[in-house]
């Protein structure tokens, strides 16, 4: 299931490096025991369309403004997308991200489901997001909502031993387990293992432990062996003491 994300090519680079240095240093290629294979994970703390409890935060978790769009009636939303798509990169904004509508607020899903969200650049404010949409709104677009989300960034790895990556790729995709707690992600395969990449509404941990597990059962291992890393640096979100204000005073609207 293709996907394009913002600096997917050098997350992608720094796995496979880090394979690489692992094999040389004695890290994950060392001999170990392989662990017992995992159980299927049980995800028991699904919140709805609230803001999931995660532990996986810091620079996981990245504070982001998006785009709930909800093109006019007959509207032709891939021609919406990337009109949207160009005039961001004409604007100097860059390049905008698909995620589903989880990322929005319970607040704002009570009144508007979009059809299409498009998730701003890191740095782009929800305010500059209001004024690209006001100057640059495609005419086929009936209402829109921009609104700061938080989203996790992250990449889960998992190194296959004696199994084809290839093979624990298709293992992975057929059991459905990813495609039920992801939605939506990009499989990397390298010569070692293979990495998930997920960008979107934030994941419980029950969800990530879902993850680890399908991915640890489909490479022969233990979920403790699945590595969940950020894709971007700096310090992300601190969710330790609760959900920032995400400045609900700066949601905008438009028509």
């Amino acid at each position: 299931m293709p996907a394009k994300f913002r600096g997917l090519a050098f997350s992608v680079a720094l796995v496979v490096a880090a394979f690489t240095l692992a094999a040389w240093s004695g890290g994950w290629f060392a001999p170990a025991p392989a662990g017992t294979p995992a159980h299927a994970a049980t995800v028991g703390d699904d919140a709805g369309d609230e803001i999931a409890t995660t532990t996986f935060d810091g620079a996981m978790v990245r504070k982001r403004a998006a785009i709930a769009v909800h093109p006019g009636r007959n509207a032709d939303r891939a021609r919406v997308a990337a009109e949207l798509r160009d005039a961001a990169k004409s604007a100097g904004i860059g390049e905008l991200t698909d995620a589903t509508f989880a990322v929005f607020s319970a607040d704002l899903l009570n009144y508007l489901v979009p059809e299409l969200t498009l998730v701003l650049p890191e740095g782009v404010t929800v305010q500059r997001a209001e004024a690209f949409m006001r100057d640059h709104q495609p005419d086929d677009v009936a209402f829109y909502v921009a609104q700061t989300v938080l989203v996790h960034d992250i990449t889960f790895g998992v190194v296959t031993g004696g199994i084809d990556p290839a093979g624990v790729a298709r293992a992975e995709d057929a059991e459905g387990i990813l495609s039920d707690s992801l939605n939506h992600y990009v499989t990397a395969v390298q010569p070692a293992g293979l990495t998930v990449r997920y960008f979107g509404a934030l994941l419980s941990d029950g969800q990530v432990a879902a993850v680890r597990a399908a991915m640890a059962r489909a490479a022969g291992t233990s979920a403790d062996r699945v590595t969940v890393s950020a894709n971007e640096p700096g310090p992300g979100v601190d969710l330790s003491t609760g959900v920032p204000d995400l400045d609900e005073n700066a949601e905008h609207h438009g028509h």
